[in-house]
């Protein structure tokens, strides 16, 4: 009975290291450690990776902004857990991706974390929400915990491309998205985004910009947000996904237009 006993606490002491260092046992640990105002803890978790890139310091503010925003909204509307927790492969290593939900219900904010392997630990490499899920290169990591972004600079018109070919004996062609620049004034129908509550409570402001491509019938087809307070991108994306635009049209062709949209969020 003794040597049974002693290879089930073997047993259970092997499980136990491997969730110590699996990569959603890391995230826990972030998230604990942002709850508690141990921004040191967090930044511990980073990787060597995301230190040289970003700078220690950076990340050492970030994740300050990230542990006041956690613990103003867990004290507005209870604390919160991770809901809807997956893992995926990424070419770099681990990407979880969950719902951070406070336990009454009432609100709940999407959080991705890439992650890559360090020794025997997961370390984080980038922090972000709708906009890192959807993003299909980690070369470049997607700013998140409030980063700072160089500022969008409306490119010049392309050259028109064209792709042809044969359909019925007619000859078709494609014309590449033009650039439309700033958007807002463009539109005919743009939703004002909801102010999340965990947003309100955080008091999190300040403009979020967002990158859409429109199609030739004036419908937002793509969305993802550029820069801004990570806890009022999601509902900004969703805004412009709404959005209605007039077709518009190069050499009497319509043609699909990329731009941004931009929302300024106050506290209220």
């Amino acid at each position: 009975m003794k040597a049974r006993l002693s290879f089930l606490a073997a047993l259970f002491l092997l499980a136990g290291c491997g969730l110590i260092w699996s990569p959603t046992a890391t995230v826990k640990k972030f998230l604990a450690a942002a709850q508690k105002g141990d921004v040191d803890a967090m930044t511990a978790l980073f990787s060597s990776k995301a230190a040289q890139k970003i700078g220690l310091d950076k990340i050492r503010s970030n994740n300050q902004n990230f542990a006041d925003s956690a613990r103003h909204a867990s004290a507005a509307g209870g604390s919160y857990r991770m809901e809807n927790v997956q893992e995926s492969s990424t070419p770099e290593g681990k990407r979880i991706s969950f719902l951070y939900k406070n336990y009454k219900g009432t609100d709940s904010i999407k959080l991705v974390f890439d992650l890559s392997k360090e020794g025997s630990a997961w370390k984080i490499d980038n922090i972000g929400g709708s906009e890192l899920e959807a993003s299909t290169s980690l070369e470049t990591p997607t700013p998140s915990n409030g980063a700072e972004v160089p500022t969008l600079e409306p490119s010049p018109p392309p050259p028109p491309l064209s792709e042809k070919g044969e359909t019925d004996g007619k000859s078709t062609t494609k014309r590449a998205p033009i650039s439309g620049g700033v958007l807002n004034g463009k539109a005919i129908s743009l939703p004002t985004p909801a102010y999340p509550p965990v947003a309100k409570a955080a008091k999190a402001s300040g403009t979020v910009v967002v990158q859409v491509l429109v199609d030739e019938n004036g419908n937002v087809v793509s969305a993802h947000a550029v820069s801004g307070h990570p806890l009022l991108q999601a509902t900004a994306v969703s805004a412009a996904r709404s959005a209605k635009f007039s077709p518009a049209k190069l050499s009497g062709e319509p043609v699909k237009v990329n731009g941004i949209i931009t929302y300024n969020f106050a506290p209220q």
